[in-house]
């Protein structure tokens, strides 16, 4: 590993202080904040570093000299530092969606870009990060996989998901009509099971619709049906807000502005099973006709909207599920689903089979998901600053003391190191960043913190590349500070 000697500032004496905790700001973390820092005596000017380093946001030119707007991302381009856009897969509400392939990995996804008039707005900037970290914790066979997400200076927000070849249920029931009662169950059954299992977790879709279930041929042929686009994802506890969501899906209590809620989730998947049952939505039209009615008028039987005999327990779970008052609705999606496995069995379906993992499978998925909690949350609980960042400097993940050390309020979501000040104390940062990504060296600098007075923490910050065959933070550089010793002047 290589090593940059340099010396103290002038007048200090060193003291030995490994091991000694300085609590910052109600955190407890090893160095002290970088904002009541020194500069290392032997770096290069911050002036000079700023010239060779411009930070303002550039437009984005075609090869032609053709100016293009932010976010107008066309073929050959490159997203995010490692993601070539092959072509566009469609359009959705919050932005497109094009199919990308990862530079190191050779594998292709499905990648967002979110329209910039939306992105531009604080609040859905905020809420993006939340809720794109929410939904790439989340390991279910019925889930979408998120897998990367961040900004990128010239075309903006973006959220990498798995490629699925298919189709929507949208598109399916627009194309070929009503679903047939038993497929409609085995669809409907799977994305119980992923609703089920997001609550499980805290978290609420808020935006559960037709348009946002995939279905998929699995490597055994079965029908696979994917939950997706968590663009409106929130935790269930502690959030207030009411806005979002798409009016034909939306229960009466959010329309008169009460937040989501796992009550209004399941009002949204009966409204989904109406769908499946009939091949049409029970209120359409103008906006605030729509919203009228959800409020006001009952949800009919789907029996009554179909030329062929339907089981009446299929009318009641829909009556139940989209009661209009939130009590008289099922409790949770299992309470939805044991309904449902009722109708599935008088429909000849085996339910035994409805079981979306076998008990061996549902058991390694637990120990997965149980690995994947406890290195967040060892993590998140080193008292050494620890961070995930690319080439630029631009911040993926960081913990509590990473944060605490910088003085960012908040989360890592966004962060650009550059608007920390972290390069007043280590004015080679970017360049020693682009350096071992580039050639995947390990790199170890010296700095010299100040806790107020004559007291003075020389620190390391260590950089390493990420592995080549990380999933998420591929062509990344992992940086760890690490206290030397106290000087005392």
């Amino acid at each position: 590993m290589a090593d940059t000697d340099v010396d103290p500032p002038p007048g200090l004496t060193e003291d030995s202080i490994d091991g000694d905790v300085v609590e910052h700001e109600g955190h407890e973390t090893l160095v002290p904040s970088v904002t009541r820092s020194v500069l290392s005596v032997k770096s290069i000017a911050a002036s000079d570093l700023a010239a060779a380093l411009p930070t303002e946001k550039f437009a984005i030119v075609s090869a032609d000299g053709t100016p293009r707007k932010r976010g107008a991302a066309r073929i050959g381009d490159v997203i995010g530092g490692r993601y070539v856009v092959e072509g566009a897969l469609g359009r959705g509400g919050m932005g497109r969606v094009l199919r990308v392939r990862h530079q190191a990995l050779g594998k292709a996804f499905a990648l967002k870009l979110i329209r910039g008039a939306i992105a531009l707005d604080p609040k859905i900037r905020d809420m993006f990060y939340r809720e794109a970290r929410l939904a790439s914790a989340l390991t279910h066979d019925n889930i979408c996989s998120i897998v990367d997400f961040g900004e990128d200076e010239a075309f903006g927000l973006f959220m990498v998901m798995e490629l699925l070849d298919g189709q929507t249920v949208h598109h399916k029931l627009r194309s070929g009509g009503r679903l047939p009662a038993k497929v409609a169950c085995d669809v409907m059954w799977q994305i119980c099971d992923a609703v089920r299992f997001i609550h499980s977790r805290t978290i609420l879709h808020g935006d559960i619709k037709s348009e946002n279930i995939f279905l998929v041929r699995s490597a055994a042929q079965r029908r696979l049906a994917k939950l997706l686009d968590f663009g409106l994802a929130r935790p269930a506890l502690g959030y207030a807000g009411g806005e979002g969501g798409t009016p034909e899906y939306l229960s009466p209590e959010r329309i008169e502005g009460a937040p989501a809620s796992i009550a209004s989730d399941i009002y949204a998947l009966g409204i989904v099973l109406f769908e499946l049952l009939t091949g049409k939505l029970p209120f359409t039209g103008e906006l605030g006709e729509v919203l009228r009615l959800q409020r006001t008028v009952d949800v009919p039987p789907p029996s009554t909207m179909i030329d062929e005999p339907l089981d009446e327990r299929a009318d009641a779970i829909v009556a139940r599920a989209c009661h209009k008052d939130p009590a008289k609705r099922h409790a949770d999606a299992s309470a939805l689903m044991y309904e449902l496995r009722t109708l599935m069995g008088m429909l000849g379906m085996d339910s035994a089979r409805r079981r979306p993992l076998a008990p061996e499978a549902a058991r390694e998925r637990r120990e997965h998901d149980h690995r994947v909690k406890a290195a967040a949350e060892v993590f998140a609980a080193v008292t050494l600053p620890m961070a995930s960042c690319d080439a630029t400097g631009r911040v993926r993940a960081a913990n509590p003391a990473f944060l605490s050390f910088i003085g960012a309020a908040g989360d890592a979501g966004g962060l650009q190191l550059r608007d920390s000040a972290l390069p007043e104390v280590y004015p080679t940062l970017f360049e020693d960043l682009a350096q071992v990504a580039a050639t995947r060296r390990p790199l170890k600098r010296v700095i010299y913190l100040s806790e107020g007075g004559d007291r003075v923490v020389e620190a390391a910050v260590v950089l390493t590349s990420a592995a080549l065959g990380a999933e998420v933070t591929a062509g990344e550089v992992h940086i760890v500070v690490h206290p030397l010793r106290a000087l005392i002047s």
